[in-house]
């Protein structure tokens, strides 16, 4: 089911592409200038976490010394983390109208888990059907960048890297195509944003496919 009173637009994207600032630029735009001053009309989250216990499963999700994690236990404590977010908070701020923005959500595990660890897709999709309550979000903004973009960037942000970004290029690569190809598959709700360019022009884009989901009745 897609919110039926307030807003729910995802961003997505390998490790340092650049969404978290984009999730943080689209929030300060839409506090200013949507909700005209009031935060309280938009929220914004991250995943996995978000809640008392998905902060708890980030800690181990991430954690660089649980190298033996298995995959479908990883996609498992994703999923355990997204639920219990979407449960506590993001169903009731949607149900008050609010815009909810989250930086990553369930398209994040078809790309990392699926097509990243090798997961067949209709396990992942059976995942989700539990996980998501049967929410879907109104528009999901892909910053898309290449995994030598992205590993150059890790190299110049010079601080440690949690498990996920230890994974190697060739990871990187089947994740880009699974956000690609999900784009493909749902052109309707997931679009491909350009990553490797200014962040203000980036934005600029975002601000303009946000402002139709915002206005469409």
């Amino acid at each position: 089911m897609l919110a039926e009173r307030g807003r729910l637009i995802t961003l997505e994207g390998i490790d340092f592409s650049g969404k978290s600032l984009q999730a943080q630029l689209l929030y300060d735009r839409l506090v200013r200038e949507w909700a005209r001053g009031d935060s309280g009309k938009v929220l914004l989250f991250r995943e996995p976490g978000g809640t008392r216990i998905s902060e708890r499963v980030r800690d181990i999700l991430l954690d660089a010394q649980l190298k033996e994690m298995h995959p479908v236990t990883e996609m498992l404590l994703y999923s355990a983390a997204r639920s219990q977010l979407i449960a506590e908070k993001i169903l009731p701020a949607l149900q008050e109208g609010r815009v909810v923005l989250c930086d990553r959500f369930y398209d994040s595990t078809t790309a990392y888990q699926g097509y990243g660890r090798g997961i067949p897709l209709d396990v992942v999709k059976k995942a989700h059907e539990i996980a998501t309550h049967g929410l879907r979000p109104n528009l999901t903004l892909v910053i898309d960048v290449s995994p030598e973009e992205a590993e150059r960037r890790q190299e110049n942000a010079g601080r440690r890297r949690d498990r996920m970004e230890s994974e190697e290029r060739e990871f990187y690569r089947r994740v880009r195509e699974g956000y690609l190809a999900l784009a493909r598959e749902e052109p309707g709700r997931v679009i491909i944003v350009p990553g490797e360019r200014d962040p203000e022009e980036i934005a600029g884009e975002i601000w303009q496919a946000v402002q139709k989901i915002l206005h469409r009745a």
